[in-house]
């Protein structure tokens, strides 16, 4: 049963995804995936999907393969303006860390003065 429910809950990620993207017609979606549109109908059902169709879809709307498919994190989680490289290592270690290193890491870089990005004066 819960397999079930996740397929209506991706089914829900991706008319979301459609609708943040700009894609309101699922006929235009359909072409550009060369598929027909009532696979677009199902998938909004939760129906399966390939993961051939997924990718492209992830691709083609600019989301996050992950959340389309399993609703982790969020659909913009891995765009640039999101987390550099070094935000996500550094997130990475945070977390293999004790909850109080994380408060005493707060502590330490709010008594740190800002330095202003390069170029700018």
């Amino acid at each position: 049963m819960k397999s079930q429910f996740a397929n209506i809950e991706r089914g829900k990620r991706f008319d979301q995804a459609m609708k943040m993207r700009g894609h309101l017609k699922a006929m235009a979606l359909a072409v550009e995936l060369g598929i027909s549109p009532a696979a677009i109908t199902k998938w909004k059902q939760g129906h399966a999907m390939s993961v051939g169709h997924a990718c492209a879809l992830a691709d083609l709307l600019d989301i996050s393969l992950d959340w389309l498919l399993m609703g982790r994190n969020s659909p913009d989680w891995l765009q640039p303006d999101q987390l550099s490289d070094t935000e996500i290592d550094l997130v990475s270690m945070l977390r293999q860390r004790p909850e109080r290193v994380g408060g005493l890491l707060i502590i330490l870089l709010s008594e740190m003065p800002e330095v202003p990005p390069v170029g700018d004066s």
